[in-house]
């Protein structure tokens, strides 16, 4: 009998500013990029319009400015999703949840789920956040609890 390695990586992130969040993202993404993995943002917010002026100003390749640009960065529902993803999920704690319930009952395998909240909104959670979840993304990127 063969048993599939299903694993889902759980990534969770406290941002205090959109732009907190896209300086926390950027290497990140970047090295994904670099590495060929697929990445899928899926957003409560429209954030396009604040990453454009950020990429603008930082220090990276322009080929990996337009494949970060090109991403979507408004999208509630994205189209498809492919095994081995790195999925990043920003907004609302009730957003993450149902968004993070329907991956988590799809059929897909390997996934980074990275969660994204806003540190305002979910300040009293922290805790029971932190303890669903096997890491954390910061400014020095992945790191154990």
């Amino acid at each position: 009998m063969i048993i599939e390695d299903n694993k889902i990586e759980k990534i969770c992130n406290f941002y205090v500013s959109d732009f907190h969040l896209e300086m926390i993202l950027l290497p990140y993404i970047s090295k994904k990029i670099e590495e060929k993995e697929p990445i899928i943002i899926i957003s409560e917010k429209n954030l396009e319009k604040s990453l454009k002026e950020l990429i603008s100003k930082v220090n990276l390749d322009e080929e990996t400015k337009i494949k970060i640009l090109e991403l979507d960065w408004n999208s509630k529902n994205p189209k498809e999703i492919e095994n081995n993803s790195n999925i990043i999920l920003i907004g609302s704690k009730n957003f993450i949840e149902s968004k993070k319930k329907k991956l988590y009952n799809s059929n897909l395998k390997n996934l980074k789920i990275i969660d994204c909240y806003n540190l305002e909104e979910v300040e009293s959670n922290i805790k029971e956040i932190v303890l669903t979840h096997d890491k954390n993304l910061n400014t020095l990127g992945v790191t154990n609890f």
